[in-house]
């Protein structure tokens, strides 16, 4: 079984990434969507529950209460319930990577790890044309300001259960761009990818 991790930034084209992969037969697993609806729960008294700033606090307490593995745990048992279900699928897709165990796990099974990659200020124009229920609009300081604690270990937590980025960004495998607004520019460029990964 192939296995494909995909990380990068908030707004980078993961998710577009991953539902070409998902088109190609894999079977698609977001650990940002996991943790999102933790997040709703956990910050239900914050007007923007799912901000970055949120997702990340969620996010590392998950791995801090329930091991630093669990949300690939949810993902590899719920892949298995679905090729239990007698689906055929070509691989398995994990998008939005964010801890060292996450990204230790791909490469140890022989799987690619892809960085998406965008510029700053493109992610954060992006953000803002689109954002998500539980989002709201934020400066590009606060934007940058909340994606900091992304990037290394926080202090009051271990760090095995937390997210690093510079982490798993120097880990990736493979790397695509995405600076263009075109999203069919970015789906031809992921398409060359995928098809190099696959074959």
């Amino acid at each position: 079984m192939k296995i494909i991790g995909i990380a990068g930034l908030p707004r980078s084209g993961k998710d577009t990434l991953a539902d070409l992969f998902m088109a190609h037969g894999y079977y698609g697993f977001s650990f940002g969507d996991y943790t999102r609806t933790y997040s709703r729960e956990r910050h239900k008294d914050d007007p923007n529950p799912i901000s970055v700033e949120n997702t990340t606090e969620t996010s590392n307490w998950l791995r801090a209460t329930y091991g630093p593995d669990v949300i690939l745990q949810a993902a590899l048992e719920e892949f298995k319930e679905k090729s239990a279900a007698d689906e055929q699928y070509q691989g398995l897709v994990l998008f939005s990577v964010r801890a060292p165990i996450e990204a230790d796990w791909i490469l140890k099974h022989d799987g690619e790890l892809v960085w998406v990659d965008a510029q700053d200020k493109v992610r954060y124009e992006r953000g803002m044309k689109h954002l998500r229920e539980g989002e709201g609009r934020i400066s590009f300081a606060e934007f940058k300001r909340q994606e900091a604690a992304q990037w290394q270990p926080q202090p009051g937590i271990s760090t095995e259960s937390q997210m690093n980025i510079a982490y798993i960004k120097k880990k990736a495998t493979c790397k695509l761009e995405n600076n263009s607004d075109d999203l069919a520019e970015f789906q031809v460029k992921a398409e060359a990818l995928i098809t190099q990964l696959i074959d």
